[in-house]
């Protein structure tokens, strides 16, 4: 029973962190880190790396919530176009030049994309 106890517990902190930490961003199946100076102050992305690392240790699964482009790209692997969508991008304003970006026929439009 202890061991189900300790995986109950860690799917909580898992789901808390990835919820109310601040630490993460996006939609529940593909976050990414924020950046916030006040959090990395606070140490808060310290406790998220220690609790993944927590995890792997003992053989459990690592942060599933992550996006699997952002995985992708720090272990090396080959990001495919289909997992880089515009949709993904949780700030506003990058989302909208990205896709200003994305319908520019002419390079003069590319210029006027602030």
């Amino acid at each position: 029973m202890y061991v189900y106890e300790c995986v109950l517990i860690y799917r909580l902190l898992v789901a808390s962190l990835a919820t109310q930490s601040g630490v993460f961003e996006g939609p529940s199946n593909a976050l990414v880190f924020t950046h916030s100076v006040k959090l990395l102050h606070d140490g808060m992305y310290r406790v998220a790396g220690r609790l993944t690392a927590l995890s792997l240790t003992q053989g459990g699964p690592g942060l599933q919530c992550m996006s699997e482009a952002v995985y992708r790209y720090w272990t090396g692997l080959a990001v495919s176009d289909n997992l880089l969508a515009v949709d993904l991008v949780t700030d506003v304003d990058m989302r909208a030049r990205i896709e200003a970006v994305g319908h520019s026929a002419l390079f003069s439009d590319l210029l006027a994309v602030s």
